[in-house]
């Protein structure tokens, strides 16, 4: 009994070492013979032919499918083709790779003082233009990082930034926000964009900023008229709103500078005689405006 054990033993041992030889014989050929690429197939739309976006991901006819990293082919179609957003190579066993595009499409203008960038809905840098294209979003106080090239993801010189940009061009990304025409991020504790050109909207800081958002065109759309034009600030606990139409805007700063003027007077011990004039030049300039 005891040596038909030890045989059926052997015998299994012997299968397990032909077994683990037979997958290393063949996990050799596969990365030298077997598994070599003849076809390469392009799919998905984008500006770019075939055979421009095969010859940017490296692959070649004759390549090892096990062997070639499809990650990192992906990575330099995306990186060398500017206005290819996304990129995904599969094999397709025995000898096809499948490259799938998806294009950039251009989103928002991101306005320095000496020039703009052309930004995805991704957030990747598709071009460095004078002019901002119509159309589209534009992003005011973004720093842009000076090395930034078309290609690249666009990154900011304050990286804090980074995630306030991101998460606006998202959010009017995903809701088709038609009438937000600027956006500014020059302070990343007093965001705001422009709704119609008429209304500018004060978000504060990141913080809850889709519900701000969202809360704000809510009170566009049913508290403020279709013509009005003012400010509308979201107060920091995000549970309510003021709102300052056009015309109180305009009495607010003529109280303020007419203070700012008898302050002034009264600093320069300048007599009632003195200001009077001053006080009807000042009212016939605004009766004018």
């Amino acid at each position: 009994m005891s040596y038909t054990r030890r045989k059926k033993k052997n015998h299994s041992a012997m299968g397990f070492v032909v077994f683990i030889f037979a997958a290393a014989i063949f996990l050799l050929l596969s990365t030298t013979v077997f598994f070599n690429v003849e076809h390469i197939t392009v799919e998905g739309a984008s500006n770019y032919t075939a055979e421009e976006i095969i010859e940017a991901s490296g692959i070649k006819a004759g390549d090892n499918l096990v062997r070639t990293s499809t990650d990192k082919c992906a990575e330099h179609i995306e990186s060398r083709l500017v206005y290819i957003e996304k990129a995904k190579v599969t094999r397709s066993f025995p000898n096809t790779m499948v490259i799938n595009v998806e294009a950039s499409v251009p989103a928002a203008n991101f306005i320095t003082d000496s020039y703009t960038l052309l930004i995805s809905s991704k957030g990747k840098v598709l071009d460095k233009i004078q002019e901002q294209k119509a159309g589209l979003l534009n992003f005011v106080g973004t720093d842009p990082s000076p090395e930034l090239i078309p290609g690249a993801q666009f990154k900011s010189e304050d990286e804090h930034k980074d995630a306030a940009v991101n998460k606006l061009m998202e959010y009017f990304g995903e809701n088709d926000s038609e009438h937000i025409t600027n956006v500014d991020v020059t302070d990343r504790s007093e965001l705001s964009y422009t709704y119609d050109n008429r209304i500018t909207v004060r978000l504060g800081s990141i913080n809850d900023i889709d519900y701000k958002i969202s809360f704000s065109e809510e009170i566009i759309r049913t508290k403020i008229g279709e013509k009005t034009e003012g400010i509308l600030t979201i107060l920091s606990d995000s549970t309510g709103a003021s709102f300052l139409d056009k015309e109180s805007l305009e009495n607010n700063a003529r109280i303020f500078n007419e203070n700012m003027a008898e302050r002034a007077a009264a600093e320069n011990g300048t007599d009632e005689s003195e200001t009077e004039p001053a006080e009807e030049t000042r009212s016939s300039a605004a009766s004018m405006e």
